[in-house]
């Protein structure tokens, strides 16, 4: 796994001994010095620049905004085009959404010298007048990275309790693709307690990004305790258990961001529109519609479209005769096909309600050789132990100090909101965020 900031490896067992702050610098800013130099240079000039920091409504436009502003139609399409060349070839259109930030600056009333747009919690483009013409790129965010904590007590379930403690939704799903193969989260029960350390992201104005990695997590019952650590051997960070057994996480437990699970597998079940019992090989999710459904695990796609009773549906074989499916989509995504390579967590479609459905949600189904197996208790992956125990240990025993110096913290606040990035998978540091 790699930090969404765009920094590069590090060694657990180091970093986190001390409270950390790390800033993810853009790359444009250490590589010249020429650059640096002609920034102090033309600080004059920047002084009679206007800047304009626009927080971006739900429903407006790049060109709503800067005809707002004095500009002309021609002009603002030369601004939107220039936009979109830093895009890259072959990436989707960049559009504004909201509570996102645009900086305009204006060197006189109606003249737009520059435009800054945050596309989404990693990279921004730049847009800039140089004589008559405009150039633009595309760089990361400069980002502050802190480590924080927080631990709840479960009431009714583990959702609700972890958003009460002020965890936010996408650090609660990471939670439970870490732990999902370790804990069964239809076991908590009332009086359950968890922690989490993970990174907190800000950028440098002080807005909150969506956060980083999990670095440990924890949920103890009465009968056991399970825990897991983020850990760096210096190949590929990974996630390992208490004794230092790599999580191999071949698939994921749950396809769709974490939420509840509205049908468990059975060999038999009331069919609420066929009106008669019959096999439910699968579990359902239910989720709001257009909910992305991700790929459990690297592999190839076998099927993806219309399937009958199924609706819309995708098949994906994952290699030692493991395949996975999902069903009902409102749709599957743009390009896929039989014979394309997926990654695990690569969003396939969309959760609907398509075929014999009575409400959106995703049926999800495993087969190995052709049986059906229960998704939510079928084993898939083997460990293997760490390749140095010692410098587990120290990695491990830090990340430990961690969760004891987690704070109770009664009535957090709600966590912020994650906006679903703008740019295409393919750009983002990160597989997949949800709108919540």
């Amino acid at each position: 796994m790699r930090d969404g900031g765009g920094q590069g490896r590090f060694n657990a067992a180091v970093l986190y001994a001390v409270a950390v702050v790390v800033v993810a610098t853009p790359v444009w800013a250490s590589r010249s010095g020429t650059r640096v130099a002609a920034a102090h240079a033309s600080k004059a000039v920047s002084a009679n620049l206007k800047n304009l920091r626009h927080v971006v409504l739900s429903g407006q436009t790049l060109t709503a905004i800067l005809q707002n502003h004095g500009l002309r139609r021609r002009e603002v399409a030369q601004w939107d085009a220039a936009m979109q060349r830093a895009a890259g070839p072959g990436a989707a259109r960049v559009l504004l959404a909201p509570d996102h930030v645009l900086t305009l600056q204006f060197d006189k009333p109606g003249r737009l010298a520059a435009l800054n747009y945050e596309v989404d919690d990693h990279n921004r483009v730049i847009v800039e007048r140089d004589g008559k013409q405009l150039r633009s790129r595309l760089e990361p965010l400069s980002v502050k990275v802190t480590v924080v904590g927080a631990q709840g007590i479960v009431e009714k379930n583990f959702h609700l309790a972890a958003r009460s403690a002020g965890i936010p939704d996408r650090v609660i799903s990471q939670m439970a693709d870490i732990l999902g193969w370790e804990f069964d989260f239809r076991s908590v029960r009332r009086g359950d307690r968890f922690r989490v350390v993970y990174e907190r992201r800000v950028t440098s104005d002080g807005r909150v990004l969506s956060p980083g990695k999990v670095l440990a997590a924890e949920i103890r019952t009465p009968r056991r305790t399970t825990q897991a650590f983020y850990y760096d051997d210096g190949v590929e960070g990974t996630y390992v258990d208490v004794n230092g057994r790599v999580l191999a996480q071949s698939f994921l437990r749950y396809p769709v961001e974490f939420t509840r699970i509205s049908s468990v597998y059975s060999h038999k079940r009331f069919h609420p529109i066929l009106h008669y019992a019959r096999a439910h090989h699968g579990v359902d999710f239910a989720a709001p519609p257009g909910t992305p459904v991700r790929a459990a695990g690297d592999g190839v796609v076998e099927w993806a479209g219309r399937n009958g009773d199924y609706g819309n549906h995708v098949a994906i074989k994952h290699g030692d005769g493991w395949v996975t499916t999902y069903s009902h989509l409102r749709g599957v995504a743009r390009g896929l096909h039989p014979g394309m390579a997926v990654r695990q967590g690569q969003v396939i479609g969309w959760v609907g309600q398509t075929g014999l459905a009575t409400g959106p949600h995703l049926h999800f189904a495993l087969f190995r050789n052709g049986a059906y197996l229960n998704p939510l208790t079928a084993s898939v992956s083997f460990k293997h132990a760490v390749r140095d125990p010692h410098r587990f240990q120290l990695a491990k025993a830090d990340l430990l100090q961690h969760l004891a110096n987690v704070p109770r913290a009664a009535n957090a606040a709600p966590a912020e909101p994650i906006v679903l990035a703008a740019l295409p998978p393919a750009r983002r540091q990160n597989v997949v965020s949800l709108t919540q």
